[in-house]
């Protein structure tokens, strides 16, 4: 099932990256290292429940219809393309510091507690949260503003779901949590 997820993040990115537009070029980065690291997942040691799993579901469709909506390129601000260029380098560098303990849906497979899951514990995420809110605010201040509220709902969803999980299985993840308070945000949430 990853391999079939994997290589259709693939056939995705191809797709995205043929018209040659800026900004879905830089976006596939993204889920080029998704893919990636699909191939290479660890054995998970105990998967989340059907309805941890569909927890998950809305962040990780918003993506698509947030992209699909973004203002043309030509008319992106330097703070916004700045927005999006540092949320691609913190989720990129997030899933690679996770490495074989990435995976879709909610599951225990190993407590990365290294890079920038030393602030916060779950950095990809706010890279997400980054990418999506630029996506936004290319179209107007509003339109940023909600995305924002309805991306960091959707991230909280899963979030939890993947917190529930992890503290469960691993002892570790409960200490992790007590050393690392914050969740997406330092000092916010």
């Amino acid at each position: 099932m990853d391999c079939l997820l994997a290589f259709s993040v693939f056939f995705s990115v191809a797709i995205s990256v043929s018209n040659g537009n800026p900004l879905r070029v830089a976006v596939a980065a993204v889920p080029l290292v998704v893919g990636i690291l699909l191939l290479l997942e660890r054995p998970v040691r105990c998967s989340g429940s059907f309805g941890q799993a569909m927890a998950c579901l809305p962040a990780i469709t918003l993506a698509g219809p947030v992209l699909a909506f973004a203002a043309p390129w030509s008319d992106w601000t330097h703070s916004n393309t700045a927005l999006l260029g540092s949320g691609v380098v913190i989720t990129v560098v997030s899933l690679s510091t996770l490495g074989r303990s990435f995976g879709i849906f909610p599951a225990a497979r190993r407590v990365v507690h290294s890079g920038p899951y030393r602030w916060v514990r779950h950095p990809a995420y706010l890279g997400q949260l980054l990418i999506l809110t630029a996506c936004g605010l290319s179209v107007s201040p509003q339109m940023g503003g909600l995305t924002m509220l309805v991306a960091t709902a959707c991230l909280g969803l899963r979030i939890r779901a993947e917190e529930q999980v992890l503290t469960e299985q691993w002892t570790s993840y409960r200490e992790y949590s007590q050393r690392v308070p914050w969740k997406l945000m330092p000092f916010i949430w």
